[in-house]
């Protein structure tokens, strides 16, 4: 059964949220129970204190104490590194803060659409239960993005390839089911991701693990959703060694 945990200092949206997710867990028969929705962050960590097992919890950012929702989930990480930790909050200019404070949350989510609001809380207890239930329940690193007004966090596993647009600094970002652009450089992402991640040429960062041919006589990569990318002749070394150091992604459940 996966522990559910909620902080959140507004009494009546704590109530609000608990209720919520405990209907969601009554309607979609979820394996799941809250361990603990309270308001105040120092009783809050008593009772996540030794857990053994990950949880999943909800947290406000600005909690009207001397720890905030950054500092729980930092000292959640350092008992519970698997976890899953969702914000839940009306401030949408801290999202960037997630990404710089290397929390690895699973969501970001505004208050301001109570509807919109929901269907993320139940999406949120739907991929938890999911990964909880994966015997290789493992922290997905996540790239933050901030495409216009919307915020995204894209999991590195999803990700195929980033390169530049014809449009002045601006990159676009490529998944396994969606194409973003957003203003940035390749140089400001390379240090965002981690081995599985090349800069194959100066317009390109592709992810290794989705490979799946090189020509050499094309200086070109095709990648195995069908797309195509330049390899500078430079890289083709690096690349090539890199190719042979990287673990390869687990099968999907």
């Amino acid at each position: 059964m996966l522990s559910v945990y909620i902080c959140e200092d507004n009494l009546i949206q704590l109530e609000n949220l608990k209720s919520m997710i405990e209907k969601f867990i009554l309607i979609e028969d979820l394996d799941m129970q809250i361990i603990c929705a309270d308001s105040s962050p120092d009783e809050f960590l008593e009772h996540i204190t030794g857990e053994k097992q990950p949880g999943l919890y909800f947290l406000d950012i600005n909690l009207a104490h001397s720890l905030d929702g950054f500092d729980l989930a930092k000292k959640i990480r350092e008992t519970d590194p698997r976890g899953f930790i969702v914000f839940i909050t009306t401030h949408g200019e801290y999202s960037l803060l997630t990404f710089e404070k290397q929390l690895e949350i699973m969501d970001y989510i505004l208050k301001d659409n109570p509807e919109k609001a929901a269907e993320r809380v139940l999406a949120c207890l739907h991929k938890a239960l999911s990964l909880f239930s994966t015997s290789s329940n493992k922290i997905h690193p996540t790239l933050f993005l901030k495409d216009n007004s919307q915020h995204i966090f894209m999991p590195f596993e999803n990700i195929y390839l980033i390169s530049t647009c014809k449009k002045p600094h601006k990159i676009r970002l490529i998944s396994d089911s969606s194409t973003h652009e957003f203003f940035g450089s390749l140089q400001e992402i390379i240090p965002q991701l981690d081995s599985s991640f090349f800069l194959c040429h100066k317009s390109c960062i592709v992810n290794l693990n989705y490979i799946k041919s090189i020509d050499k006589i094309t200086s070109t990569i095709t990648l195995m959703n069908g797309l195509t990318c330049p390899l500078s002749v430079r890289s083709y070394q690096p690349l090539m060694k890199n190719l042979n150091a990287l673990t390869p992604l687990p099968p999907s459940p």
